[in-house]
């Protein structure tokens, strides 16, 4: 017999599974240079992906030709242009790449 946990987990994970088709953006950001700074944005990719794992894996590519790149942002956007993050991928001090998802 399933909790009312469970069911609502379940319920969850549909909404975020069918949240993740569609159109993704990504965007790439350098690290920032004092607290005041927040012109960071250094690639503003114009192309959709349609899926998160596609735009996953071109963020990640641009790892390798951008130096100054600390941070790549995936993300949604709706009609009115408000953008939605998915995926958040850097690097860790040991200059590897980790991936976070992210809802905000």
């Amino acid at each position: 017999m399933e909790t009312t946990s469970s069911l609502i987990w379940d319920l969850y994970e549909k909404e975020r599974k069918k949240s993740m088709s569609g159109k993704f953006f990504i965007e790439g950001h350098k690290p920032k240079q004092s607290l005041e700074d927040e012109n960071t944005l250094l690639i503003e990719s114009e192309e959709a992906y349609p899926t998160v794992e596609e735009a996953t894996a071109k963020a990640r590519e641009y790892f390798d030709r951008e130096q100054d790149l600390g941070l790549m942002v995936v993300y949604t956007m709706d009609a009115e242009g408000t953008k939605e993050g998915v995926k958040f991928i850097f690097k860790n001090d040991e200059g590897q790449l980790e991936e976070t998802d992210l809802y905000w």
